[in-house]
C-alpha cells in the first residue's frame, strides 16, 4: 500500500482530501500523514518516505507565519536539494487560486509533477487525484510482484568456517573487496569470477559458528541482501569409505536432509530409541546433470596438481549423492555408519547443507538454487584428524570455481 503526506493548512480542504482517500481510494488512515506548514512537513519527511505528497501551494513556513505561494515553491526546491529529506516519488500541487496555476505550473512540470486547480464544490480535482492514486497503487503492486524482482548477484557462497574453508574461496582470483551492510555485523566479500567473456558477480561470507542454524540464518540474510541466482556452500565433510572415497574427494549433494529429524521413542523393554523422519530436499535436476558431467573430467587432476601442501596418494574423484546434516561432530565409526541405515546411498555427513537447501527453498522470490560441494577430510572414525582439512577445503573451492565458470 502506498504512503501519502498531505501538506495543507486549510482544514476544510484537508478534510475533503482525506475523505476522498478514505472512501474512494480505500487507503488506511495509518498510511496518510498530514502537515500544516513547511517546517512540520520537513520534520515528518526526514523520518519517512512517501509515495505521494499532496502539496498546497500557498503555505506558511511555520505555525504562526503568513501564507505565501513562494513558500510552497521554495519547499519544492528544498526537497530536491536537501539530502536530509526523503523525496516522495510523486508530488501533486493543489491550489484554489486560479491565478497561481499559470504562474507556477512550470515549476511543477519541469519535475514531471502536476499542479491541479482545487474547487471544493466540483469533482474535477477529485478525478485527477484518483487517476494519480490508482497509477501509483498499480506501480507499487507491479514493483512488489515477485515476477518482477530480479537477481542482483550470480552467486552467494557460504562457508561454515572462516579457516580453512572461506580462506580457500578468498584465494580464488576474483579481486575480492570487503563489504559491510548497515546494522549487520557479518563481514562480506564481493568479487568477480572471470574468464574470457564470462563474468559472475559473487559474494561470500562465513557465519560466527558451525551448524545448520547458523548457516541457514546467514543464508537467508544473503538471499535477502544480495538476491543471488545460486547459493552455494563449499568446505569439508566426513565421507563414507565404502564409496571408494579418498581424502579430498569432492562430494556433491544431490539431496540433503536433517539426520536428527524424528522422534525419541520408548521400546517394549523401556529402552530409549530414535525413530528417524528424514525429509530430503533435492538439488535442481538440471544442476545435478551438469555436476555429474564433471565426474571424470580432466579438471580434477589439474586441481590436485595446483595444491601446494600435504597430498593423499589417491586420484581426485567426484561423488554425487545424498548428504546428511547433523548438529555435532562424529568421531565414532558405529555412530557414523548408523546414518546409512536410513539412506544406503549416503556419501557424506556434515553440519550445514540442509540449512542451505532449506533456506533456498523457503526464501522469498526470486529463489536461488542451492549447491553444496564439500570434500572429504575424514571418515567419521577414531582416526579423525586435521591432516587433510586444508586440502579438502581447497579441492571443494577450486572445483566450484571451475564449475561456476563453465556451467553457471
Amino acid at each position: 500500500m502506498i504512503n501519502i503526506i498531505i501538506v495543507e493548512d486549510n482544514n476544510d480542504k484537508l478534510v475533503k482530501i482525506q475523505d476522498l482517500i478514505k472512501t474512494e481510494i480505500d487507503i488506511p488512515e495509518q498510511n496518510v500523514s498530514t502537515a500544516k506548514n513547511v517546517k512540520e512537513a520537513k520534520i515528518i519527511m526526514r523520518n519517512t518516505t512517501f509515495d505521494l505528497m499532496i502539496l498546497d501551494l500557498v503555505l506558511p513556513l511555520d505555525e504562526d507565519d503568513n501564507e505565501s505561494p513562494e513558500n510552497g515553491i521554495s519547499f519544492l526546491k528544498t526537497i530536491q536539494t536537501n539530502p536530509t529529506i526523503n523525496p516522495p516519488i510523486h508530488i501533486v500541487g493543489l491550489t484554489s487560486f486560479t491565478d497561481l496555476i499559470e504562474q507556477y505550473a512550470a515549476e511543477f512540470t519541469k519535475y514531471l509533477w502536476y499542479l491541479i486547480e482545487y474547487k471544493g464544490d466540483e469533482s474535477d480535482w477529485k478525478e485527477k487525484l484518483k487517476e494519480i492514486f490508482f497509477h501509483l497503487i498499480k506501480v507499487r503492486k507491479e514493483f512488489l510482484n515477485p515476477i518482477n524482482i530480479k537477481y542482483d548477484f550470480d552467486i552467494a557462497v557460504i562457508c561454515a568456517l572462516h579457516n580453512p574453508e572461506l580462506v580457500q574461496i578468498l584465494k580464488i582470483p576474483a579481486n575480492w573487496e570487503k563489504y559491510s551492510i548497515q546494522n549487520d555485523a557479518t563481514q562480506y566479500f564481493i568479487g568477480i569470477f572471470e574468464r574470457g567473456a564470462k563474468r559472475l558477480k559473487v559474494v561470500c561470507a562465513s557465519p560466527p559458528q558451525m551448524g545448520m542454524v547458523a548457516s541457514a540464518t546467514l543464508s537467508m540474510k544473503m538471499i535477502n541482501s544480495f538476491k543471488p541466482k545460486y547459493i552455494a556452500m563449499t568446505g569439508i565433510a566426513a565421507g563414507y569409505s565404502g564409496n571408494d572415497l579418498g581424502y579430498g574427494d569432492i562430494l556433491i549433494a544431490d539431496q540433503s536432509y536433517d539426520g536428527t529429524s524424528g522422534k525419541i521413542i520408548t521400546l517394549e523393554n523401556l529402552d530409549k530409541s530414535f525413530s528417524p523422519n528424514p525429509t530430503p530436499i533435492p538439488i535442481d535436476s538440471d544442476l545435478k546433470e551438469k555436476l555429474r558431467g564433471f565426474e571424470n573430467h580432466e579438471i580434477l587432476s589439474k586441481i590436485k596438481r595446483k595444491f601446494n601442501g600435504n597430498l593423499p596418494n589417491t586420484e581426485l574423484k567426484i561423488k554425487v549423492g545424498p548428504l546428511v546434516s547433523v548438529p555435532f561432530v562424529i568421531q565414532n565409526e558405529i555412530e557414523f555408519k548408523s546414518f546409512r541405515d536410513n539412506q544406503r546411498k549416503l556419501i557424506g555427513l556434515e553440519m550445514e547443507a540442509f540449512g542451505i537447501f532449506y533456506s533456498a527453498n523457503n526464501a522469498p522470490n526470486p529463489k536461488p538454487k542451492p549447491i553444496v560441494i564439500k570434500s572429504v577430510c575424514d571418515f567419521g572414525d577414531s582416526k579423525k584428524d586435521d591432516n587433510y582439512q586444508i586440502y579438502a577445503a581447497f579441492t571443494s573451492a577450486q572445483f566450484f570455481y571451475e564449475f561456476a565458470l563453465n556451467e553457471l
